[in-house]
């Protein structure tokens, strides 16, 4: 019952706030200082800890809800939205489901702005959520990940180089947990698309599609898999019943 909770929650948060994230704008902090206490880094203003999404001389950060700032991959609410703003430890918070998406953060906190493909070390349970000056092993693998207008890793079907790629929209859903972490990978072998519409046909099942498994490439025609075989349409969906 709690995975299934966590699953409405997921696809719920994913299209409402999809339709309230536009480009990430909101005000720019001023009047602080950065100070360094205990191997940690905050932001202080008028004796008040900043939390949460904050703009600072240019470049965008992230405290937490106690006022850490953190660094490298994180699984965060999307900012801009006005509840996660510019906010201290002096001011109310409201406790809303927010869509979350996967962020990149240098290693001095500032929040990597980029719209486009980077490659990066790759994200693992081992280097996500953590904050300034915990030390964690950062991956020696690298991948390509690519980045939306509001600097946060896409997901969904990508057209590179004559070829489509699908990059996770979900988690996994494990017997009572959700691991984010395969949100925006490249995907490989078989994977449903599942589209998270208001007008959504629910008698529907979400279509299957192949993956090379090297490579990532949508696969089309006849393929043969596991010893059948399957026929992929043009637009790679995987046919049922009789063709």
């Amino acid at each position: 019952m709690k995975l299934l909770k966590k699953m409405m929650q997921v696809l719920l948060a994913v299209f409402f706030f999809g339709l309230l994230a536009t480009n990430t704008v909101f005000a720019n902090t001023t009047g602080g200082r950065f100070v360094d206490k205990d191997n940690r880094k905050y932001y202080v203003k008028d004796d008040h800890k900043a939390i949460y999404w904050h703009k600072i001389d240019g470049k965008t950060y992230y405290f937490g809800d106690i006022g850490e700032m953190i660094v490298g991959w994180q699984y965060l609410e999307i900012p801009g939205t006005g509840y996660r703003d510019d906010l201290f430890d002096n001011r109310p918070v409201f406790e809303i489901g927010l869509q979350e998406k996967w962020y990149y953060f240098g290693q001095d906190g500032a929040l990597l702005e980029q719209t486009d493909k980077q490659v990066l070390e790759a994200k693992t349970s081992e280097n996500t959520g953590k904050v300034y000056g915990e030390q964690y092993p950062l991956s020696a693998e690298k991948r390509t990940y690519y980045f939306d207008n509001n600097y946060a890793v896409k997901t969904g079907w990508i057209y590179e180089d004559g070829n489509w790629y699908y990059l996770n929209k979900l988690g996994n859903f494990g017997d009572d947990s959700y691991n984010p972490l395969p949100i925006g990978e490249v995907a490989k072998g078989w994977t449903q698309d599942f589209h998270v519409t208001i007008d959504i046909d629910r008698s529907k099942p979400a279509p299957w599609y192949y993956l090379d498994p090297t490579t990532g490439i949508m696969q089309t025609g006849w393929q043969y898999l596991g010893n059948k075989w399957y026929y992929l349409r043009s637009s790679g969906a995987m046919t049922t019943g009789w063709y």
